[in-house]
């Protein structure tokens, strides 16, 4: 026979090539071989089908549990990492995916146990399915790692749909993510289409909570008024954090306004602002219009206030 037919009977002692041990019992007991033969055929061979059976049974239900309780661990690290309460659900679409992949590949190693059991000839269809199987795994090897990277990227929940992410030189929102590719659309509505096994460095701004920084540079001269200005901008902070708009949206107490650049003209001041990720853009546009109103109103900008007037035109005659 084949060797995957004798090899489960070298396993389990109950068939080889000459038709087992009840038939060698048999013969040599005196009876026919054509009768020890049948007899063989009507007892061991249902039983080691049975066998393969119940083991197949316990094979896919104990790996469906080793799966679920795997991706379970794993998701409920997603969860706390990200804070997202998306993780309930992704865990269990994808562990029911990958439950029923595992239980359809016992099923074929099953299947293909008993049949070589039962005397039929593999060999033809395993040669040909290896050989296609490496053809078609070596031409499609780069897909597959797209679906196994999105597989882990879905678990892991390190982004979802309306995320705002970066990856490599893409910054958008996700509008659409599948096993094998996510969508993004940027700012002025460029579309891109990035291979998830393509991703390696990959930015969420959109998760646990994130910083409007509003940089401002003012003119040299202000350097002496240095405490003034910073006390400007801190007033504007807490106006924006105390406003109807964003009262609510304000997470920590307005940061101390730094100091952080300098050059012979300019001097550079940052305030931030610590609030959710899906209102740091508008908390940033109004912050740094309410500093700039303030720091004109103080007559502390703009960074160019120290340049000559520009010259004047005659008046028509």
């Amino acid at each position: 026979m084949l060797p995957l037919t004798g090899g489960l009977p070298s396993v389990m002692g109950v068939l080889d090539d000459h038709g087992g041990w009840l038939y060698d019992l048999l013969t040599k007991a005196g009876v026919d071989p054509s009768t020890a033969q049948s007899v063989n055929n009507l007892v061991v061979r249902p039983f080691a089908i049975l066998v393969v059976a119940i083991v197949g049974v316990l094979a896919a239900k104990l790996g469906s549990k080793a799966i679920r309780r795997i991706l379970q661990g794993i998701a409920d690290k997603a969860a706390a990492r990200s804070g997202s309460p998306r993780a309930g659900a992704r865990l269990s679409t994808m562990s029911a995916l990958s439950a029923n992949v595992w239980r359809f590949f016992v099923f074929v190693i099953a299947v293909a146990i008993i049949l070589g059991i039962v005397g039929i000839n593999l060999a033809p269809l395993l040669a040909s399915a290896t050989i296609i199987g490496a053809t078609v795994g070596f031409g499609a090897q780069l897909i597959v790692r797209d679906y196994f990277s999105g597989f882990l990227l879905t678990v892991e929940d390190q982004f979802g749909i309306g995320d705002s992410v970066t990856i490599g030189m893409v910054t958008g929102v996700v509008e659409d993510q599948t096993l094998r590719v996510t969508r993004i659309r940027d700012d002025d509505g460029t579309v891109y289409f990035v291979a998830n096994g393509d991703i390696r460095v990959l930015a969420n701004t959109s998760r646990g909570w994130a910083h409007a920084v509003v940089d401002l540079t003012l003119p040299g001269s202000s350097a002496n008024d240095l405490p003034r200005a910073r006390g400007v901008i801190e007033e504007a902070a807490r106006r924006v954090a105390a406003s109807e708009a964003f009262a609510g949206l304000i997470t920590e107490p307005t940061s101390l306004v730094t100091f952080i650049d300098s050059t012979d003209t300019t001097l550079t001041l940052r305030v931030t602002l610590h609030t959710v990720p899906s209102k740091r853009n508008a908390i940033t546009r109004a912050l740094r219009e309410e500093a700039v109103v303030a720091l004109s109103g103080a007559a502390l900008w703009p960074a160019d206030a120290g340049s000559p007037d520009p010259p004047s035109v005659p008046a028509p005659a």
